[in-house]
This record gives C-alpha cells, sequence and structure tokens, in this order.
C-alpha cells in the first residue's frame, strides 16, 4: 500500500489540506446585507462612552421601586391611617383628663377651698340636686354626682334647706352633709344700713352675729379672692376693698356660717339686686364703669336728699363741665377723717387725700360708703337738670341752683349741719 499524506489541518479528504477561509463576522452588530456605519475618525473615548447603549426593542422595562411608594393611592392609604391614629390619640388623651376632673371632683382634690351656700328646695330629685350643686359651683359633673348617690343608694335621702358646702368636701361629704339637714340649726339675722361703711359692717356682723371674730372677718374682706364675682375683677387697690357691694338689707342665716359664707351671702345680694338685665344695659351705656357708678352712688347716698335722681343730675353736670370740676362734697372729707370728728369746717377740706373731693377733680378713689337700691338707681337713671349746685338740709329737703349767688342763698334757708355740694368754704 502506498503510502499516504496524512491530513495535518482536519480538513476534508479533497480538500488538500487547505483551510477554508474564515466569514468576517459583522462588527457593527448590523443585519445581514447591511453595511456597517463606520465611525467618525475624531471621536474621543469620552463621547464614544458617554454615547447611550441601545437598548433591544422588546427588552422589559425596569420598575421604579421608589416612584411605586408614591402613588396617589398608596399616599390616599396613608394620610388615613396616620388620621385614624391620630384621632385614636386625641380621644384618649381627652378621656384621661376627663376621667382626672371626675377623680378630683369626686374626691375633693385639686378644689378651691370657698364656701358656697345653696338652698335645696322641698321634695327636690337626686337629679334636681345634683343641677343646683352645679349652678352654685360646688360641683362640675351633676351626672357623676347622681350616679354616684344612685350606687351609695343615697337616692331620697336628702334634706331640704340652707346649706354652706365647701368646694374641696368629697362626694361623700357633701351626700352626708345634705343628709343632716338643717332643721336643728338655730337662725340668725343682721341688717346692713344704706351708707354704712366696710368698718360699720364689720361692728354689725361681729355684735350681731356673736360668734364670728373680727380678725377673721377682716381677713376675708379684705384678702380672699373673690375673682369668681365678676363686678370685683380688677378693682384699684385701696383700703377697704369691698366698701360699696356690701349691699344694704336684712340678712338671715344659720349660726355658726363661716366669715366667709356671710361675706358671699352678702355679695351674691349684690349681684342679684343690682346687676339685673335692665341694669345691665343701663351700665353697659354709661361712659362710667360700675366701680365708678358705685362711687357716686355713695356720695349721693351720704349727701342726697328726697329728691335723689335730680342730685345725681347735679353730679354729672359738674363731671362733665370744665368750669366746676370738682364735687365738693363734704361726705368724701368726712370718710377720710378720723370716727367722731365732728362737723366738716374749712380746715378740713384742704386735707391732702384722693379722697378729697375740694382739692382733687372728678370721683374718688372709690366708695365711701354701701349705697342703698335709691341711690345706685337715682345714678343708673339721673334726671335732666341745668343746675350745678344742691344742698340738702337736716329734714332732708334739697334745694337746687344754677349759680353760686341762688346756691349760698339755700345754704342760709338749708340752715345749721347742711349737706351737698360746696357747702364748706
Amino acid at each position: 500500500m502506498d503510502d499516504k499524506k496524512r491530513n495535518v489541518t482536519g480538513s476534508y479528504p479533497g480538500a488538500g489540506g487547505a483551510s477554508r477561509p474564515k466569514k468576517n463576522k459583522n462588527p457593527s452588530g448590523s443585519y445581514p446585507g447591511r453595511k456597517p456605519v463606520p465611525e467618525p475618525e475624531n471621536r474621543t473615548a469620552a463621547e464614544k462612552q458617554e454615547e447611550p447603549k441601545k437598548t433591544a426593542p422588546n427588552a422589559p422595562k425596569k420598575k421604579n421601586r421608589v416612584a411605586g411608594l408614591f402613588t396617589k393611592e398608596t399616599m390616599r392609604k396613608y394620610w388615613k391611617t396616620m388620621a385614624y391614629y391620630t384621632g385614636i390619640f386625641v380621644v384618649s388623651i381627652l378621656l384621661a383628663a376627663w376621667f382626672c376632673d371626675i377623680g378630683n371632683e369626686a374626691l375633693g382634690l385639686i378644689r378651691p377651698d370657698q364656701d358656697i351656700t345653696v338652698v335645696i328646695e322641698e321634695n327636690s330629685s337626686t337629679m334636681e340636686i345634683a343641677k343646683t350643686l352645679k349652678e352654685a359651683g360646688i360641683i362640675d359633673h351633676p351626672y357623676v354626682f347622681r350616679l354616684y348617690c344612685k350606687l351609695k343608694k343615697a337616692d331620697g335621702t336628702f334634706q331640704y334647706g340652707e346649706y354652706t358646702i365647701n368646694c374641696k368636701k368629697d362626694y361623700n361629704q357633701i351626700i352626708r352633709a345634705l343628709k343632716q339637714g338643717t332643721a336643728n340649726k338655730t337662725m340668725v339675722s343682721f341688717n346692713i344700713e344704706p351708707g354704712d361703711t366696710q368698718e360699720d359692717v364689720v361692728v354689725t356682723l361681729c355684735d350681731s352675729l356673736g360668734y364670728l371674730e373680727r380678725e377673721e372677718l377682716e381677713s376675708v374682706l379684705q384678702d380672699y379672692d373673690f375673682s369668681g364675682y365678676s363686678f370685683l375683677k380688677d378693682l384699684p387697690d385701696r383700703n377697704y376693698r369691698l366698701e360699696g357691694y356690701l349691699y344694704p338689707g336684712t340678712y338671715e342665716m344659720y349660726e355658726r356660717e363661716s366669715a366667709l359664707a356671710v361675706v358671699q351671702r352678702i355679695l351674691d345680694r349684690f349681684e342679684e339686686t343690682v346687676l339685673t338685665e335692665e341694669n345691665r344695659k343701663k351700665i353697659k351705656a354709661s361712659d362710667y364703669t360700675l366701680d365708678e357708678l358705685i362711687t357716686l352712688a355713695s356720695i349721693l347716698q351720704e349727701e342726697g336728699g328726697t329728691e335723689l335722681p335730680r342730685a345725681a343730675g347735679v353730679y354729672y353736670n359738674r363731671l362733665e363741665s370744665a368750669d366746676f370740676p370738682y364735687l365738693e362734697s363734704q361726705a368724701t372729707v368726712a370718710y377720710i377723717l378720723p370716727a367722731g370728728h365732728g362737723a366738716i369746717d374749712g380746715e378740713d377740706i384742704k386735707t391732702d387725700d384722693p379722697y378729697n373731693t375740694y382739692r382733687n377733680a372728678g370721683l374718688p378713689t372709690g366708695p365711701i360708703s354701701n349705697p342703698g337700691a335709691d341711690a345706685i338707681a337715682a345714678v343708673l337713671t339721673p334726671e335732666d337738670t341745668s343746675d350745678f349746685y344742691f344742698v340738702t338740709g337736716e329734714d332732708g329737703t334739697t334745694l337746687f341752683a344754677a349759680d353760686s349767688t341762688a346756691h349760698q342763698s339755700n345754704i342760709n334757708k338749708a340752715g345749721k349741719n347742711s349737706r351737698g355740694t360746696g357747702t364748706v368754704s
């Protein structure tokens, strides 16, 4: 057998050992038959890197998960959830505060140390009693008190009558007080006269009631916080703080009631009698504050006679006049002099004091006494007059004048111990 040449190239027989030429690859990735686009020769390497990569037409798009978190639906659910939990939080805080308030009241904690007098009507139901206590300011939650009484089986056991209850008492103490009744208590009475000063009232109460200590009573009158009475707010500093507001009249109360309860009874009478709806309208329409009106009424109480509305008109004329700026009231001078001083003379009216209306124009610092109903009514509804003077004789008769000459003549007619405007020179 003849020796054959070995196919060292691995080609098929007959190829003569020659290898097949390799096909050129498509360098540009173009489709078959399309000529590759030659790259510009002047492109830099940085420009080649910045060229955006081409994406196959049917390649799936990548999802933006961050953007998906802030869709309208997602945000709506978020805010709805936040509002729900915020509402629960706020309601929980309010309920907690409400239960704390109820607990403080039921246990008598963090309550004002204030005695309040309240009247329980005969045959009142427990709910009616609870509402009465609420209106008086002793409790704040009548329905809770009613439920507490029911749990304590106290329904129908309360006695009617007048009670003085301290706001610091807890529910059990209030229930016990209302069960005891007032039938066995002794009634006492006292009287405040129109024109009495605060000092006069102190003497009257200590003498009439017998058990009140002067020091305790004066401490209440001067230092106790009566801010619960709107008409006592923002009063200026003065020697007798409640002067003018200790309303004249006859009072009855149970023996051994505290000094605070007694004073509150008097202030309640002032509020009920003076600050009626009609009078409130007159005060609001006036150019003066309530304290100024009471101050003027107290001067009128001491100086005026039987014609208080006309005398009030004279005072208003002076207050609004540049020619007669002084009220010239003897009573304001007597108020600053020692008790028992006697008749006012020319030297007395020279006393340097804010209450002296011979030296100070307009109204004094405050009331000089506690005016009665007639004087207050005259100040609120004065008579229109052109007079600037009046003089009141010892019999209460009042004479009026428009000028000083006629006034001097009236002073002579009124005689000794007359009073009024400019009766001392």
